[in-house]
């Protein structure tokens, strides 16, 4: 959908994907191919290594950027993905508390999470600040983010990640597709990525990038990994990381249709394509 659209708009893709901005992991995390994007460039995937950290305020920095070089060639900005977080941060002009990541704090609170669990830090949270506990949705990155930005600030997240919206007009869609069918193509697709080689995948990550976390690589990931250590059959493993994409899926509605600025509509390119349009016409003429 979003290539059909950049075709159709003189447009560029932009990637809001947390999870393909990592070298080398073209097939778990799903990467647009050369042929699947006709000619087009999408910008923002394949930035770093893994096992080479990456923020949010990272990606809000480099989309900033790249909306920026679009604008002034002429180009329209495609925005694709589903990482919610990336997409406020950048709609909504997050700061991000100024509080650059501190590897020791963060090492103590990936310590803690280990032993106690995420409930904890969880809760923790929510005793220092509801609003970004509501936000991290049980994401263990995000609540230690968060709780890396109290230590730091010494102030409540919420209240430290300032906004400062930049001065766009968006239009914002989501795919509207039935829960059954979105179930099957999260099957169909998990299912086409292993027989694709994504186990290799992840014997060669795991080789040449011994030290990276799997975990912060997508779903699937680790299940695969531990298939190749002989813990899972492949089966179990694609079992697994396809009931683990679906609870994903379900979690990423949930954040998107809390967002007023969604409009819901169905895979059709040339309905997507028109809204769009309307959307630009009334942009330029207000």
């Amino acid at each position: 959908m979003a290539v059909a659209a950049a075709h159709r708009l003189n447009g560029e893709l932009v990637s809001v994907d947390s999870r393909q901005v990592y070298r080398h992991c073209d097939i778990g995390t799903n990467k647009p191919t050369a042929a699947e994007l006709d000619g087009l460039r999408c910008r923002l995937i394949d930035v770093v290594d893994p096992g080479t950290p990456f923020t949010v305020a990272d990606y809000r920095r480099l989309a900033m950027e790249a909306v920026g070089d679009l604008d002034r060639h002429g180009r329209l900005p495609v925005l694709q993905g589903g990482t919610g977080l990336y997409l406020r941060a950048l709609l909504d002009g997050w700061n991000l508390a100024g509080a650059p990541p501190n590897p020791e704090l963060r090492a103590a609170l990936e310590q803690r999470l280990e032993l106690e669990g995420p409930a904890a830090l969880d809760t923790e949270l929510r005793r220092i600040d509801p609003a970004s506990a509501e936000l991290a949705q049980g994401n263990p990155r995000r609540i230690i983010r968060a709780l890396e930005i109290h230590a730091v600030t010494g102030r409540a997240p919420s209240v430290a990640r300032q906004a400062d919206p930049p001065a766009w007009s968006t239009v914002v869609i989501g795919l509207d597709v039935p829960l059954p069918e979105l179930d099957r193509r999260i099957e169909a697709r998990v299912t086409h990525m292993i027989e694709a080689g994504w186990p290799e995948e992840v014997a060669r990550i795991r080789r040449e990038f011994p030290g990276a976390d799997l975990r912060r690589l997508g779903h699937g990931y680790p299940e695969l990994a531990a298939h190749l250590d002989g813990r899972l059959s492949l089966d179990e493993a694609r079992q697994s990381t396809v009931r683990q994409v679906r609870q994903y899926a379900r979690r990423q509605l949930t954040w998107f249709r809390a967002d007023r600025r969604v409009q819901w509509l169905p895979a059709d390119p040339d309905q997507i394509v028109e809204r769009m349009r309307v959307g630009m016409m009334t942009a330029e003429a207000s």
